[in-house]
């Protein structure tokens, strides 16, 4: 890990998207992590199953020399669990709005756990089974705090996700050894705040509250990225 001028520290980071966005959701927190120095990689996730888009996050890690922090936003949470274990690379783990699996668990059951959302409720299925939110309700669930405009290009722009996502049992996981961090978005509707406060809990994870939707690295990239930068100065 190298350092910048100012003495804070350059980091490799993996951004993870969750269901219903890609890549592209990451944008501005990308932008403003490559202005800082950083290295990143925004993973286009095949949504798949969780095992598919595990071997993508691992992929992605495996190109970095050195220690590297994943990001993971909303299903992304389970994501980057499973894929930091065993990973002697990962040195920290950042949840934004996210779900954090224990083993044998499925990310749909831990929002089971919990009392269901609005957005959660507007889920829809295409012939195939294939998962997306309502279009028209997209931006109010999803992105309360983002541009009309953006939201709207946002809403057509979802990738179907495949139900295994959501039911593939979890393996083993990273942040039972790894230091977590948590950005919970506290006017999130489509995974509660309420549902964030148990999973930041139950992980130990160091909670940064934002007044955000669930779109929060849209709407307020700078708080994602100040919170992935203390992770990088807490495990330099």
């Amino acid at each position: 890990m190298q350092y910048r001028s100012e003495g804070l520290a350059v980091a490799n980071v993996v951004l993870v998207h969750g269901l219903w966005v890609d890549g592209s959701s990451w944008r501005l927190v990308a932008r403003e992590l490559l202005d800082r120095g950083h290295s990143v990689t925004c993973v286009q996730l095949p949504l798949s199953s969780l095992t598919d888009d595990v071997a993508v996050v691992r992929r992605a890690v495996a190109q970095f020399d050195g220690p590297v922090v994943l990001a993971g936003h909303s299903y992304g949470g389970a994501v980057i669990s499973n894929a930091s274990h065993g990973a002697e690379q990962v040195s920290a783990l950042v949840y934004v709005a996210a779900v954090a699996t224990r083993p044998g668990e499925s990310a749909g059951a831990v929002l089971e756990g919990f009392a269901p959302s609005e957005g959660l409720g507007a889920v829809v299925a295409d012939k195939q089974g294939y998962l997306t939110l309502d279009r028209e309700r997209f931006a109010e669930l999803f992105a309360g705090d983002v541009p009309p405009r953006e939201a709207e290009v946002m809403a057509v722009s979802q990738g179907p996700a495949a139900p295994a996502c959501l039911s593939e049992a979890s393996g083993e996981v990273g942040w039972q050894q790894l230091p977590s961090w948590y950005v919970l978005c506290e006017q999130d509707r489509t995974v509660t705040p309420e549902a964030q406060r148990g999973i930041a809990e139950r992980i130990g994870a160091t909670v940064v509250s934002v007044p955000a939707s669930h779109s929060v690295a849209v709407s307020q990239p700078h708080t994602v990225v100040d919170t992935i930068e203390k992770a990088v100065t807490a495990t330099v």
